[in-house]
Parts: structure tokens; C-alpha cells; sequence
């Protein structure tokens, strides 16, 4: 589908049981269990420029016999998405990075932290929102590209994050779902809830919960 613009983000981390960590003392990433990466100086953001989704659909490999192609195998959908942030709050990249904070500094955990995932867009023809969502996965951050300044520029350096897709029982061992605002019977909070579980408490049936 053709879709314009990229609306904001939605994070948040998983416990053993695939549901998202409500409580940032309990190892969540807000109260709510459920981070937006907004557009907020204060919160340390500064929103996200892309997120590159491929890997939605397997490659299609042909099968031959007797000089003809008579069947196809379809492997599984493995996604990934490639973020690009301007910024990203500190304390909650790190936690997605599954790093600790020791004397001072985030080193790498043993751990893998599982997360979930929704990238939030525009449809072209109606301007109603479009929902990637991505129950569990995991991020990772491969390098930084730490730039001098000029006497005429500052060289900014934007923040490039991995989240790779796992399969999850909540969408029946499928690893991700696309929502639409205007399908027959989308509901925000359900949505919400079937992403990052119903621990969840960014999205109540009425009104969404600040961090």
C-alpha cells in the first residue's frame, strides 16, 4: 500500500510471558509499559526520519521437473525494520539495547531484551492511519559515526537502530500485522493490546495515558 509520511513509533519491552513491562522500576520503559519516541525535547526526543520494513514476505523459490516449473515454495516472512531517529530518549534506547547502567555507564548485557514495535503512518488516498505492528522482536545498534564539527557546521549524527522480527503467539505465530484506522472492526485499544499485551496501559478504551 502507498502510504505518506512516518507519524511516530510506539516501543515498548516484553516479559517472559510476551506482554509488555508495565513500570519503569519493574524494567519497563514508561508506567504505561508503552513508549512513544514523539517529537519531545524535553522527553529527549526528537522523532524518527525512516523505518525501512522489508522481509515481509518470503522469497519465492521455483521448483522444477521435467524441463517445467511445476510448483513454488513460499518460506515465512522474516521482517526487519532499519530506523533512523534525530534522537531517541537515552534511558529508554539503552533499555531497548538490553544495556545496564553501571557507575556512570551502559554496558551490555548478557540478556537478550525482547521488544515490541508499531511504526505509524498515513494512507495516500484517504489520509487515515496505517499500523505496522511488530509484537516481538528485538534491537539492535550497530555502530556510531561520530563526526568533527566545522567553523561553518555542526556535524549531527543521526541514530540508526535494528529491530528484528520474531514470530509471536498473540498474532498466531506470525510475526507482524498491519492495521488499518478505517478496516471493518479496528479498535486503537485492541490493537494495543494484541501488540504489546494487555498489561498495557498506554491506550484505554477511552483516552490515551501519558508516559
Amino acid at each position: 500500500m502507498a502510504v505518506v509520511g512516518l507519524t511516530t513509533t510506539y516501543v515498548g519491552i516484553l516479559d517472559d510471558d510476551e506482554k509488555v513491562i508495565a513500570g519503569v522500576a519493574e524494567g519497563g520503559v514508561s508506567e504505561t509499559g508503552v513508549y512513544e519516541i514523539d517529537t519531545s525535547r524535553k522527553e529527549g526526543n526528537l522523532g524518527a526520519t525512516t523505518a525501512n520494513i522489508t522481509g515481509l514476505s518470503g522469497t519465492i523459490t521455483k521448483v522444477s521437473g521435467n524441463n517445467q516449473v511445476v510448483d513454488v515454495t513460499n518460506p515465512p516472512s522474516a521482517p526487519t525494520v532499519a530506523l533512523t531517529y534525530n534522537q531517541v530518549n537515552t534511558v529508554v534506547k539503552q533499555a531497548l539495547l538490553g544495556r545496564k547502567l553501571v557507575n556512570g555507564g551502559y554496558v551490555d548485557s548478557d540478556d537478550v531484551v525482547e521488544s515490541a514495535l508499531i511504526v505509524e503512518s498515513m494512507d495516500e488516498a484517504h489520509n487515515k492511519k496505517i499500523y505496522f505492528a511488530f509484537p516481538r522482536g528485538v534491537f539492535n545498534e550497530t555502530q556510531q559515526n561520530v563526526q568533527t564539527n566545522t567553523d561553518t557546521a555542526q556535524t549531527r549524527e543521526t541514530e540508526a537502530l535494528t529491530f528484528t522480527a520474531l514470530t509471536s503467539s498473540r498474532l498466531g505465530d506470525k510475526p507482524f500485522k498491519i492495521y488499518f484506522e478505517e478496516a471493518e472492526g479496528f479498535d486503537k485499544k485492541k490493537m494495543f493490546d494484541e501488540v504489546f499485551g494487555d498489561t498495557q496501559k498506554f491506550v484505554t478504551a477511552s483516552s490515551v495515558v501519558s508516559k
